[in-house]
């Protein structure tokens, strides 16, 4: 699956089937259940941490090392529990707290102190498969510190050969599903060999980054013992470990493991009752199917769509605290179905929802969540969205009529519209002052702009490009494109013509959109261009621009990061979503057998629509630069050069571009945390100032919610 459509909204409507969100709820004004006094709290020493970096300046961090290794564990003899989980053992309904766990299990600090057991989280979901994003629990490795570093999760020890070529990978001995079963080595095969499109097309899941190689052929996966595993790559693949922390790995990107003992009977292959894998894709949503074992410190026990979710812990997941008290603290969530932001945000100030950061509300809403501070009994935290750019535009740089497809390559057209924008009156009218005025990147947070001062330094040059409002400026420019002004005053194609800039925009656009698209339009029809607005549903706006047959796109941000390289696709074209939809195709069937079938038809009339390698449109383009510099660094081992390839990445991006219009990046986003609630960090305990935006970076999941304890 490819990144979110940018949107985190947008991702969860095309994401599988299934609800919710750990934004986790209960009935407006229910209370929260007391927690129980399990151990005392202590406190413990918060971890150094750097200090923020303001919202438009990226911190400089050190250079990560190319292989990681795993963190200490905890060293005790006896594990403690839960006093309900005490109770059952007791009983003898459940094996003692030591056999649930693994031999090795995953030991996380909580940010502030020890926490207490018992309580329920209240909170409310309006998209589906945001539940799974504030759980790491199916993931091999962990994103650390706001994506500057790697940790164990399922597996707790890897390593690689010496071009990065062979990846060994441990799971922790004795890990167990949420039913008790052993989860191991053949839960990976299972999932590889029967549920992705390695072995079969009408699988539910199809090849992740991490399953092939830099030539598009599909790696060996070999089972060593019960939990050691290697992944052998045709080329060196020296990303695995960041593709491996990438997402949650659960319903929401792609799989890495699932429970082989569950799932057969809803395979054909070992179940002749069943004909079709739709009940497997049904019943593997653990979400919403409270049967499906899962892996995640919290399970769905009781689910009505479109209504509720309630969540219990997992007595057999795998992670203690420093002091060897088996985590999650919080006995499970309520949450409930609000699809009107403006109820949402009656029950916040309500005091309704205990945590929530995916809350569906704009900037514009905070000073009215603060206002209710007090009454509500909650804080409001700003964490950083992470973004390069909130809104933004992109130009079909493919687009099928030769004369304005030329125009659309030419960069001094996209920099006059560029100039045009105002963007200090966005910023002061959409986003209250807030994060910074930009050309658009990837994220600010990304390595590649903070390892040192020379990152920085390339970090200011991409962003201030073309940002400043001129509009005389923007004027010089489109006139030296040939768009000249006509007698109406309205600007032309260069051969005279009528020229019309079309903005495709989906029927379910944000208000932050269209309140950004009055702006813009004024902007751009003030220097003589003539826009008109097409509106049409998501599903036509994703066939117009997989046809390659889009004009100009909005409705989307750029959020994508740590690593330029793992969800390139805003810098490289490597699908058809995005600003050169044909040549993104091209990068998606290279080396297949499909790649040049069909070469004596137009790329427009392909199926599906493509360039090849061999088109006069794709050969000598900005595209096909950008493309051969990626093959080269998605295989360097040093950090450091892979990061120096990006930056000539971007070179193009800017020397002949820009390829898309970024307007204001990286403004705060309101995080709705109940003043019963610790270990829930502070903007200013977090390493680059918080991540939001990336759904690589599954958020609330990186800031540990198992640790999260009722005061």
């Amino acid at each position: 699956m490819s990144n979110r459509k940018v949107s985190r909204r947008q991702f969860l409507v095309i994401s599988a089937t299934g609800a919710a969100g750990i934004v986790l709820a209960a009935c407006a004004g229910a209370a929260t259940t007391a927690p129980t006094s399990a151990p005392a709290a202590t406190a413990v020493p918060a971890a150094t941490k750097a200090p923020a970096a303001a919202a438009n300046t990226p911190t400089a961090i050190p250079t990560q090392a190319a292989t990681a290794t795993a963190v200490p564990t905890t060293v005790t003899s006896q594990y403690k529990e839960a006093p309900a989980l005490a109770e059952l053992v007791k009983a003898g309904k459940l094996p003692p707290v030591d056999q649930r766990l693994p031999t090795n299990p995953l030991t996380l600090s909580p940010i502030d102190s020890l926490g207490k057991y018992g309580g329920r989280l209240r909170g409310y979901y309006s998209y589906e498969g945001y539940w799974e994003e504030s759980q790491y629990g199916h993931s091999p490795l962990r994103w650390i510190d706001d994506g500057l570093g790697i940790a164990p999760g399922i597996v707790d020890k890897w390593s690689t050969n010496a071009d990065n070529s062979v990846w060994t990978i441990h799971i922790r001995q004795g890990l167990k599903w949420s039913d008790g079963v052993a989860c191991t080595v053949d839960d990976v095969l299972f999932w590889w060999n029967d549920l992705s499109q390695a072995t079969d097309p009408a699988n539910i899941d199809s090849v992740p980054d991490f399953g092939q190689d830099a030539n598009g052929k599909l790696i060996t996966l070999k089972k060593v013992d019960d939990f050691t595993l290697t992944m052998t790559y045709g080329t060196p693949a020296p990303l695995t470990a960041k593709r491996l922390a990438m997402w949650v790995n659960g319903n929401i990107g792609p799989r890495w493991i699932a429970p082989m003992h569950y799932l057969k009977q809803f395979l054909p292959k070992y179940n002749t009752a069943v004909k079709d894998m739709k009940s497997l894709q049904t019943n593997i949503l653990f979400r919403n199917n409270p049967d499906c074992p899962s892996l995640d410190h919290w399970l769905c026990t009781q689910y009505v769509a479109g209504t509720s979710r309630k969540a219990d812990r997992n007595p057999y997941y795998y992670a203690v605290d420093t002091a060897g008290n088996q985590l999650p603290y919080i006995d499970g969530s309520d949450e409930v179905h609000v699809s009107d932001p403006q109820v949402a945000l009656l029950q916040i100030r309500q005091g309704s929802i205990d945590f929530q950061n995916f809350c569906d509300l704009a900037t514009a809403d905070i000073s009215t969540l603060k206002d209710g501070q007090d009454a509500g009994g909650y804080d409001v935290y700003l964490w950083d969205s992470g973004s390069g750019t909130e809104q933004m535009y992109f130009w079909n740089y493919d687009f099928p009529d030769k004369a304005k497809r030329d125009l659309y390559r030419t960069p001094a057209f996209k920099q006059g519209m560029s100039f045009a924008l105002d963007r200090a009156t966005m910023q002061k009218a959409i986003y209250y002052g807030t994060g910074y005025i930009t050309t658009g990147t990837m994220s600010p947070k990304a390595f590649e702009f903070n390892f040192n001062a020379d990152a920085q330094a390339y970090f200011k040059k991409a962003t201030d490009a073309y940002s400043a409002y001129d509009p005389a400026k923007a004027a010089t420019l489109l006139d030296q494109a040939g768009c000249k002004k006509g007698a109406d005053g309205k600007r032309t194609m260069p051969d005279g013509s009528k020229l019309e800039l079309r903005i495709d925009l989906p029927g379910d656009a944000s208000k932050e959109c269209t309140d950004i698209l009055d702006i813009a339009r004024k902007n751009w029809e003030a220097v003589g261009l003539t826009i008109v607005v097409n509106t049409i549903t998501p599903t036509a706006m994703d066939a117009l621009w997989h046809s390659g047959k889009g004009d100009i796109h909005t409705n989307w941000g750029v959020g994508d990061g740590p690593d330029h390289l793992l969800y390139p696709s805003w810098m490289v074209p490597n699908e058809p979503d995005r600003w050169a939809p044909l040549s993104g195709r091209l990068l998606q069937f290279a080396g297949t057998p499909t790649e040049k079938l069909e070469a004596d038809k137009a790329p427009w009339d392909r199926q599906p629509p493509r360039f090849n390698k061999n088109d006069k449109e794709y050969i000598g383009s900005g595209v096909e630069k950008i493309h051969a510099i990626y093959a080269k660094a998605i295989l360097e081992p040093d950090e450091v050069k892979r990061a120096q390839m990006v930056w000539q990445m971007w070179d193009i991006h800017i020397n002949e571009g820009p390829m898309f219009i970024g307007l204001v990046a990286n403004p705060p986003k309101p995080i709705i945390v109940s003043r019963k609630l610790t270990n829930i960090p502070k903007r200013e305990q977090l390493k680059l100032g918080g991540f939001w935006g990336p759904w690589i970076i599954p958020c609330p999941a990186v800031y540990n919610p198992e640790t999260w304890s009722f005061l």
